[in-house]
């Protein structure tokens, strides 16, 4: 609520003025598991007072409200009520603009996303894979890979969340919910199938790659059938050299997005870090001010 905001952010609602912020930036940690508070009441109170909201946080993207609907749409449409904006490019790929590309394809359907949405997991399966063409097997074991996500400090504090898939279901999620628009149904998180790679090993990593130099990799995909209806899970999957995920390694992240009269297009993320989520917080932050700037322009 607006106590809330002013404690978290220092923004006390009843003393604004022409000086006064007219944006919040908001990048509370949260758990994905959770009930998206505090951070889903601080942006409904930004946007009731007419603040600007620039987020990168993926909860309020993923959670519905009981049988009330998506809360995602809910914030837009109390963000176009107040004639404010409530953007959110750094949630998901550490700011890779996916958000932003989805909007210039205007009119197109969504009708399939694919991609490697959880860099904890393609970094530790990129290490138990070591040099696969090396005949000696120099691969990590799992224990000793996770350690070494752990020691770059991208593992979420609950770890299942990463290795188990909740945390590429609920991107995905969050995915289908933006850019299936505010009338589509989109399945719970507890509707998409979830594989965990805790039992994979280097000498499975090792055999798949002799017979057809194939690769493991966490793929998170949802495909839209013909009763309009989206099959989504998270799985370990095999792939082919020719795959655009194929080559994906480290703290890599793809998204590919096919549409009914666009696609497939394919978007990586190389390397990313903590620079990437601080730009598409930049980014997200100038598309605000311009339209702030175009507002007072036409009064």
């Amino acid at each position: 609520g607006e106590d809330e905001l002013s404690r978290v952010t220092n923004i006390h609602l009843g003393k604004r003025d022409d000086n006064s912020p007219n944006t919040l930036v908001e990048a509370i940690p949260s758990n994905p598991r959770g009930d998206g508070e505090p951070v889903i009441s601080i942006i409904r109170s930004a946007l009731n007072n007419k603040l600007n909201v620039v987020s990168a946080n993926k909860t309020p993207l993923a959670h519905r409200s009981g049988d009330e609907g998506e809360i995602y749409w809910e914030l837009q449409r109390l963000a176009a009520a107040n004639n404010v904006q409530y953007l959110h490019e750094s949630s998901l790929m550490d700011g890779v603009p996916i958000f932003s590309l989805w909007k210039t394809m205007p009119h197109a359907r969504l009708t399939r996303v694919r991609g490697c949405l959880n860099s904890t997991t393609t970094v530790i399966i990129s290490r138990m894979e070591g040099d696969l063409d090396d005949t000696s097997p120099d691969g990590e074991t799992f224990e000793q890979a996770l350690q070494y996500a752990k020691d770059m400090g991208i593992v979420e504090a609950d770890e299942s969340l990463d290795i188990d898939g909740y945390d590429a279901a609920v991107k995905l999620r969050a995915l289908l919910v933006v850019m299936s628009g505010v009338n589509e149904s989109v399945p719970s998180l507890e509707d998409i199938e979830m594989e965990s790679i805790r039992h994979i090993t280097v000498e499975e990593i090792r055999r798949a790659y002799s017979d057809g130099k194939r690769k493991y990799r966490v793929v998170a995909s949802a495909r839209l059938s013909e009763s309009d209806q989206w099959d989504a899970a998270v799985k370990l999957e095999l792939i082919s050299p020719s795959d655009p995920l194929y080559n994906l390694k480290g703290s890599d992240a793809s998204c590919q997005l096919s549409t009914d009269c666009l696609g497939p297009v394919t978007v990586v993320s190389t390397d990313p870090t903590i620079m990437d989520t601080a730009y598409g917080l930049y980014s997200d932050i100038i598309r605000v001010t311009a339209c702030c700037h175009e507002d007072s322009t036409t009064q």
